[in-house]
């Protein structure tokens, strides 16, 4: 089964220039849940929903690129069948 990219999640957070401890407390997850979708961690990626990357992506989105903002718009697209 095809995951979302925990690497995507991750440049988005490095390039809007949150750390894991302060992206996690804004979204409301832990910061060992971050790190898990992060690093791919399979069993926590298979789980992953919409409104995670949602709230990931609301809090990222006006302080990254405009051509990462088209790239993960085109995942989310691809992932979620949207």
């Amino acid at each position: 089964m095809a995951h979302f990219s925990g690497i995507a999640l991750k440049d988005l957070r490095k390039e809007a220039g949150f750390t894991q401890k302060l992206l996690a407390s804004k979204i409301g997850i832990s910061r060992e849940t971050v790190v898990a979708i992060e690093n791919e961690h399979p069993k926590t990626l298979n789980s992953l929903n919409l409104e995670v990357v949602n709230a990931w992506w609301k809090n990222c989105r006006t302080l990254v690129s405009e051509a990462s903002q088209i790239s993960f718009k085109l995942q989310v697209i691809k992932y979620f069948h949207l």
